[in-house]
């Protein structure tokens, strides 16, 4: 009897260790023949970031005296992922180092070869909250989600079920900064590199 346990409990065992059942094949008949087969799909975490908008500023002596301290564009764009249910993501946003303070990115000067800095903030959601967005500095990554402030994850790549766009970035250019520089236009590039969480 203890031998019949035993030989029954390695079977079973080895019954939940076998890989699930393999395609079958049907058998010969004089009307249908039935054969199956097992489907596995592995779909892989992804990401994707769209749409970003060129951002250009004119600062004069209008601009300095009503913007309430600081001059700035907002872009607002799709990012994309299926990291999970939230569409959970890691972004940093990379350029030319600023001060490394409180201006922790620069433009060049294209005449006087000078360096204005300014601030990039990031907000994981359309609509721009300056109070709920997060600080950036380059090379260093944040963690975001799709579905911030009530938003849908995406979908596409595209954003097409959240109005095109889930993400917003804003470049600020203080007033104390824009007061320092020499007159010039002041160029550069910003790299918004989105990756799997």
């Amino acid at each position: 009897m203890k031998k019949s346990v035993l030989l029954f409990a390695a079977v079973m065992v080895a019954a939940a260790s076998a890989p699930a059942s393999a395609a079958t094949d049907g058998t010969l008949s004089g009307s249908a023949s039935t054969g199956t087969l097992n489907l596995n799909v592995q779909v892989d975490p992804m990401v994707s970031i769209r749409g970003l908008d060129d951002i250009s500023l004119t600062i004069d002596a209008a601009t300095i005296g009503s913007n309430f301290g600081t001059t700035s564009g907002i872009s607002q764009f799709c990012v994309y992922s299926n990291a999970d249910a939230l569409g959970s993501y890691k972004v940093s946003v990379n350029g030319l180092n600023g001060d490394g303070l409180g201006n922790p990115y620069g433009l060049s000067g294209n005449s006087s070869g000078t360096q204005l800095n300014h601030t990039v903030g990031y907000y994981d959601a359309a609509a721009y909250n300056s109070i709920a967005a997060t600080f950036m500095r380059p090379n260093v990554q944040k963690t975001m989600e799709n579905t911030r402030a009530g938003q849908n994850r995406a979908t596409d790549l595209a954003c097409s079920n959240t109005g095109g766009q889930n993400a917003s970035l804003r470049v600020g250019i203080r007033n104390s900064v824009a007061l320092a520089a020499l007159a010039d236009t002041y160029t550069g590039t910003l790299s918004v590199v989105v990756a799997v969480p």
